[in-house]
């Protein structure tokens, strides 16, 4: 389909999916993090995934990196940095897209629920605008996320379910959103679990769309996910839109937990 980017796709899933088959053989059960949750006081999370994006002409290929640390108890920071390839109609880009810089507050939490308010501040890092494809529109933004997350058992293993209701507000020309987020994760065998996901974005200024690729979907999202290391897991998964236009992909991510 894209000629610079598509032998790499085909690569990627390749290994994607032996590695898979690799995780099922395996089994095990792990514990994820759960949005309406914060990390323990000084506790660092981290997360590496590199993703794919396909829709039409247009495909991207993204590495991003995250971080949270455990201010107090009930406070988590967060930053994520994005590093995208992007290729349309022959014409290609690469350079770090928008940053997103926050905290997330628990006001609320018992035995096995977590209620938080999320802040999140959306941060150009200084690409041209004027590119094609181009990375952003280069203005700021601000997300305000509500995040319910809540663990169960389910016989003898672990799950739980989370909910996030977010509103993105762009300081610019680009469309405001709204976000709903949904995700349950179950373990069936120690090491493994599985994660399915459900991602709602809609614009609300139908002439401010940054990517249409990427505008009001529904996005339906699997994971299998294999704690190998006592604070390491890693995941592989992948998507596909069922309202708005045709795309899917793939991703890895490795999370590593650390107490500096």
């Amino acid at each position: 389909m894209m000629k610079h980017f598509s032998p790499l796709s085909h690569i990627f899933r390749a290994i994607a999916s032996l590695s898979l088959g690799g995780l099922l053989v395996c089994g095990g059960a792990v514990r994820a993090i759960a949005g309406g949750f914060t990390q323990p006081q000084g506790e660092v999370f981290t997360s590496v995934t590199f993703r794919t994006f396909e829709s039409g002409d247009f495909e991207k290929l993204e590495l991003q990196g995250y971080v949270e640390y455990g201010l107090r108890e009930d406070i988590t920071l967060i930053l994520k940095v994005p590093y995208q390839w992007l290729e349309q109609a022959g014409l290609t880009n690469q350079g770090i897209a928008d940053l997103e810089l926050g905290a997330r507050w628990r006001y609320f939490k018992n035995d096995s629920l977590a209620a938080s308010i999320q802040g999140i501040l959306i941060l150009p890092p200084g690409y041209d605008a004027n590119a094609s494809p181009a990375l952003g529109r280069d203005v700021f933004g601000a997300e305000l996320r509500l995040p319910l997350s809540q663990s169960y058992q389910l016989g003898n293993r672990e799950g739980y379910w989370t909910v996030e209701i977010a509103y993105r507000d762009y300081f610019g020309s680009q469309s405001d959103e709204l976000r709903v987020f949904a995700e349950v994760n179950q373990a069936i065998a120690q090491p493994v679990s599985l994660a399915a996901q459900v991602d709602y974005v809609r614009t609300l200024q139908d002439d401010l769309v940054f990517r249409p690729e990427e505008t009001n979907i529904t996005k339906l999202i699997g994971q299998v996910r294999w704690k190998v290391l006592d604070k390491t897991t890693l995941v592989l998964g992948g998507f596909k839109n069922v309202t708005g236009p045709d795309a899917s992909g793939i991703e890895v991510q490795v999370w590593h937990s650390f107490n500096p």
